[in-house]
């Protein structure tokens, strides 16, 4: 079975091994749609599917990865992407951050993707004609701002969307991680519990510890240990960062406060506020928002659980 290297999301890896299997059945696959917040795997899962789609020699097919936020227009797509790297090729394309594919290219590709009728489309512009074939090359999408695609074509993709790592999980994400190393069962249960829910802030804890472990000698990871390890670091509860430690105890001190209040005491604009710092307050049920930010009894037991204000 494909996707057994990365940890959790199960029910991503069952669709996505269906698909596989459509695949090498029909040499057909859906128009994909990763969805979900940064760090959850929407790439290293969108990769590893690709690795399993074999072209009609059995070979793996060539797999080209695009930051949508460097297309700038359908004819700059065409000319320099479709030409001379999709159009008769045997390929799988990402179009990463697709919220951010131009205008142009979204309504073109509205006509690209309905392929209901066939797996062919010739897509004609005032230049040229451009031929698709969903057997030979194979689109997907990922992003983490679904709410602003276009929703006539986000009804074109097939939607596989990504959710927060348990505990169990990101355990062992570390423990495969640091495989060199043992762990007291406290100690990595420590570690998981600063870690923010994804895999990609696993994998940057993983390489701090193993640089601690490499300077100081530790094959095995005490709790005191990781204690250790925090001090040095500064890490705080819960992988909270500063600016979420500093909106915690604004809003104890406060007891609730405007957005624009919270921005003028943090120095941040709103904007950044709520898009880096309240979302991850708000999943972990540390705060509350109802036209007033507010903070909640489990956002409290945080300040006060810990041993020192950082």
């Amino acid at each position: 079975m494909a996707f057994e290297s990365l940890v959790g999301q199960d029910k991503i890896k069952s669709k996505l091994n269906f698909y596989i299997e459509v695949f090498e059945k029909t040499n057909h696959v859906p128009f994909l749609s990763f969805i979900g917040a940064r760090g959850l795997g929407k790439t290293a899962y969108a990769r590893e599917f690709a690795k399993h789609l074999k072209s009609e020699g059995g070979e793996k097919k060539p797999f080209l990865e695009i930051n949508s936020s460097t297309i700038k227009s359908a004819k700059q797509f065409f000319e320099q992407i479709f030409l001379p790297h999709i159009q008769d090729q045997e390929i799988v394309v990402l179009f990463d951050e697709c919220h951010a594919l131009p205008r142009d290219l979204v309504y073109a590709f509205l006509s690209i993707l309905n392929t209901e009728k066939d797996h062919i489309l010739e897509y004609n512009t005032a230049d040229n004609t451009y031929i698709f074939n969903f057997q030979k090359h194979h689109f997907m999408f990922a992003t983490t701002e679904s709410q602003q695609l276009f929703p006539p074509m986000r009804d074109r993709l097939t939607t596989i969307e990504f959710s927060d790592y348990s505990i169990e999980d990101i355990k062992r994400i570390f423990s495969c991680n640091l495989s060199h190393l043992s762990f007291e069962d406290d100690a990595l249960e420590m570690i998981a519990q600063t870690s923010r829910g994804n895999a990609r802030s696993c994998i940057l804890r993983s390489k701090e510890i193993k640089n601690y472990c490499d300077t100081y000698s530790v094959k095995n990871v005490t709790k005191d240990d990781v204690h250790k390890l925090f001090d040095i670091l500064g890490v705080l509860p819960h992988g909270l960062n500063r600016i979420e430690w500093q909106i915690l105890n604004i809003l104890k001190k406060e007891g609730q406060c405007t957005l624009s209040m919270l921005a003028a005491k943090t120095g941040l604009s709103r904007s950044s506020l709520q898009r880096e710092h309240e979302l991850f307050l708000l999943r972990k049920g540390f705060i509350t928002i109802d036209g007033l930010r507010k903070i909640t009894l489990n956002g409290f037991k945080v300040l006060d659980n810990a041993s020192k204000t950082p």
